[in-house]
């Protein structure tokens, strides 16, 4: 099967959904009109692993998730369907498992293992000079072996000698234990330990002393060096194997900004990949841009996983003028006046003092050496490289440049950091991470600060300030910019066609498996901006009636006024149509808990505070309490929050599907996705009642549907007429111009339109914004009487209701019914 991707499906395999029970979905996702199924990672990976991204074996497929049997039954599946696979790896690292025999094999022989280049470790680390430091002890290394939870054992399989900790059976070097004796005080245990390939320490010792690159800052994903052409061939056999043999048609990349060198890679990729299957073949990678940053030139790829059009989108949908208003409600609210660049800057701070301290460290001693290799810069010391450094960090807005590409941002943070920390240090980082610095040491030096600033990027924003400064938190999305507050329709298109451009068959996502919050939350929660008054006031009587079930004291209330504001939004965001239940309950206070710990302010993964999370879960069950005040204070203008964001919800479908750009449906949202971040939003999916109910509306009256919005079969509709649209015409959409269309009437300025048009075929598509102020009946607007489009000449395409070529397009009476506009003119027939 080579035909292009035209729409895919994600589709999150595991062992309570394996490659059997993904076969029985494809005759439902074949007639949605999908291509080609996204599945994620299925290399072998860690035992019970709901995600595939912690491979333990790169040669065979999972057993938990079907093997290799399981993957050929999937794959002829595929082909009898007419579907193509996109498959999700993992080139950047691997589970530091003792399921994992290459890890193991490394532990066991250290760097005389066979395995030992596959990993990225450094061996010279002043602190386990020669080992690998194992941070996986639950008590300081000292307790551990004094209380006996450090035991030299025989392993019942093999009669072998290993270490036994709690949780961990660990391999022993060859002749560093002569008799295996189980009554071996801490002193005799402690003369064998040292001479182990590794070194047993607290969880608590990574942050600072760990030596070997981790994907971010988890401790067993360890980083791979797939730069090197021997372990690229390692780890991408099976895969190319597949390709081989027709059963893969694309690739979607795991964190590219990983790498040491990802046009290297991605290189090396396609050559590989053409060299086993020529012909057009997709590959996509998961990317975050910055605002303004492009991806690479050059770079063989389709382009990425489509974070930047997800989040363009949602902006459309957000009032520009709402901006004021909406950060000040959060500053009175919560007390927090400052901004998210603050936040951000503070987090990069903290990361890199925290827990992405040891590569930190190890890059400004790395640094310090080459200042004292140069007789000029000798004097430098290392306390202001490590001031200098930091402070560039603290500034970029990129995640990373890129060793002889782009340094997006770089000099911006350069010039930032210079305000605070001027003088010679500053100037020889400077030189040092703008790669302007000649030899082998410098290149690596480079390298590392491109690997770290990834890392620190991941962390400290997506991972902290996004959970600690939330105005408005649809816009702390995966990819998202939160500073931009708001797109107008010129500066979208502008967007739209230079996507059209550069990058015509990257995907359009809306949901991912990473995402924060589902496209529909988002699209509830834009409606905020355009009732921020009622938002103001609701948050002020909604709190009064809250305050009940506050615990802790007046400087630190249980849950924090940051906190309680983000409740109050993941409700609006995802309030259900028959009110809360002790299952909605268990959903909003596990999100919660995870917020709070992601944001690391009041509590953390590391440093959890059991007394406030304890109090946190009895405030979210106390207020959801369906007998309680606070459920029917906020119910109505909750209803009010869902219908224009079922609104939004149509609107950017639409958009996504018919933009430049291959549309990709995360598992089952083509119906309402109200989730929230991992795990919330891999729960499963009941692919049989969809498979029904694409046959119960294939026929149905979508006014009848859009009476009944809340149950979603209205969206489940739509993504089905406009995945046909691009089934029967996949060349419009695959090599179709993309242009605005202008728009006139007295609502022109609630309006997005545009056209797709190739040769003389045109599709027409039109779309309303900022709503709140007319809505009419169900999903029906009012307001766009004498609003109209001017449609491109050509024959219209079925009743003409709506317009003939050449002619002007009222949108009143289309969008008093449904709010999308769908016009077809030209080709044969009429298409």
């Amino acid at each position: 099967m080579s035909i292009p991707p035209r729409a895919t499906a994600r589709l999150q395999l595991h062992a309570g959904f394996t490659l059997d029970d993904a076969r029985a979905a494809l005759p439902y996702l074949a007639r949605l009109g999908i291509s080609h199924v996204y599945a994620s990672p299925l290399l072998a990976a860690r035992p019970g692993s709901a995600h595939g991204y912690d491979v333990i074996d790169p040669t065979r497929i999972d057993p938990e998730r079907g093997g290799e049997a399981g993957f050929e039954r999937f794959a002829a599946a595929l082909r009898s369907h007419g579907l193509g696979l996109i498959l999700d790896i993992v080139p950047n690292h691997m589970a530091a498992s003792l399921d994992n025999a290459w890890w193991r094999d490394v532990l066991e022989r250290g760097r005389t293992s066979p395995h030992a280049a596959v990993f990225d470790i450094d061996w010279e680390a002043p602190a386990n000079p020669g080992r690998v430091l194992l941070p996986i002890l639950g008590k300081r290394y000292g307790e551990a072996l004094r209380a006996g939870d450090i035991r030299l054992t025989r392993d019942p399989a093999t009669g072998r000698p290993v270490i036994a900790i709690p949780g961990h059976t660990l391999p022993v070097a060859a002749g560093t234990v002569e008799t295996i004796d189980e009554r071996l005080g801490p002193d005799a245990l402690h003369a064998i330990l040292e001479r182990q390939h590794y070194r047993l320490a607290h969880w608590r010792a990574a942050a600072a002393e760990i030596n070997y690159r981790r994907f971010f800052d988890i401790d067993d994903l360890v980083a791979v060096r797939v730069e090197d052409p021997a372990v690229f061939d390692a780890t991408h056999g099976r895969i190319l194997a597949a390709i081989a043999a027709g059963q893969v048609q694309g690739l979607r990349i795991d964190h590219i900004d990983g790498l040491a060198d990802p046009a290297g890679y991605l290189a090396r990729l396609r050559q590989a990949v053409d060299a086993v299957r020529p012909g057009p073949f997709t590959i996509w990678v998961e990317k975050i841009l910055a605002e303004g940053e492009d991806l690479p030139a050059g770079w063989p790829v389709e382009g990425t996983t489509g974070y930047e059009v997800a989040n363009a989108i949602h902006a459309l949908q957000v009032d520009p003028a709402a901006a004021g208003p909406i950060r000040a409600a959060y500053a009175h609210f919560t007390g927090d006046q400052g901004s998210m660049a603050e936040t951000i800057r503070r987090c990069r701070r903290a990361v890199i003092e925290g827990n992405l301290a040891a590569p930190f460290e190890a890059l400004v001693d790395a640094i310090d050496r080459l200042a004292y290799a140069g007789w000029e810069t000798r004097d430098l010391t290392r306390a202001a490289l490590r001031q200098a450094l930091a402070a560039v960090i603290e500034h970029l807005s990129a995640y990373r440049g890129y060793r002889d590409g782009p340094t997006f941002g770089l000099d911006a943070a350069i010039a930032q950091a210079r305000d605070g920390v001027p003088g010679p240090a500053l100037d020889f980082v400077a030189t040092v991470v703008t790669g302007r610095i000649p030899g082998d040491e410098a290149a690596l030096v480079l390298q590392r600060f491109q690997q770290l600033t990834g890392a620190v990027a991941a962390k400290a924003v997506e991972d902290a300030a996004f959970y600690r400064h939330l105005p408005l938190a649809s816009l702390n999305e995966v990819g998202g910019w939160p500073e931009r507050f708001g797109l107008e329709p010129d500066d979208a298109h502008a967007v739209f066609a230079r996507r059209r451009r550069d990058a015509p068959d990257a995907l359009s996502a809306l949901s991912t498996h990473d995402h924060k919050r589902g496209a529909d939350v988002r699209a509830r929660l834009a409606a905020l901006t355009e009732l921020a008054p009622e938002w103001q006031s609701g948050l002020a009587a909604w709190s009064a009636l809250l305050a009940p079930h506050r615990g802790g004291t007046a400087d630190r209330p249980v849950p924090s006024r940051r906190h309680e504001h983000l409740f109050t939004q993941t409700v609006l965001g995802t309030w259900p149509a028959d009110g809360p239940d002790a299952a909605y309950a268990d959903r909003i206070a596990a999100y919660l808990l995870k917020a709070a710990r992601e944001g690391k302010d009041e509590t953390s993964w590391t440093d959890p505070d059991q007394a406030y999370e304890a109090g946190l879960e009895r405030f979210v069950r106390a207020a959801l309490d369906p007998a309680g005040p606070f459920p029917a204070a906020i119910a109505p203008f909750a209803e009010r929050v869902a219908r224009i964001g079922a609104v939004n919800g149509l609107a950017q479908l639409a958009l996504q599907m018919t933009l430049p750009g291959v549309p990709d449906l995360y598992q089952g949202t083509e119906e309402w996705d109200l989730s929230l971040v991992d795990p919330d939003n891999r729960r499963p999916v009941d692919w049989d009642r969809l498979a029904r109910q694409l046959d119960d509306i294939a026929e149905a009256d979508p006014a009848g549907l859009a009476a009944a919005w809340p149950d979603g079969r209205i969206k489940h509709w739509l993504a089905a007429q406009l995945l046909r649209l691009r089934r029967d015409d996949p060349e419009l959409f695959a090599r179709g111009d993309y242009a605005a269309v202008p728009v006139q009437g007295p609502a022109a300025a609630h309006v997005v339109a545009w056209r797709r048009s190739l040769d003389d075929r045109h599709l027409v598509v039109a779309v309303p914004r900022l709503v709140a102020g007319q809505l009419n009946g169900a999903l029906g607007l009012t307001g766009f009487d004498g609003t109209a489009l001017a449609l491109p000449e050509g024959r219209s395409a079925g009743d003409g209701e709506r317009g003939n070529g050449g002619s002007r397009a009222d949108l009143g009476p289309v969008f008093g019914r449904l709010p999308v506009f769908l016009h077809r003119l030209g080709g044969r027939d009429g298409r």
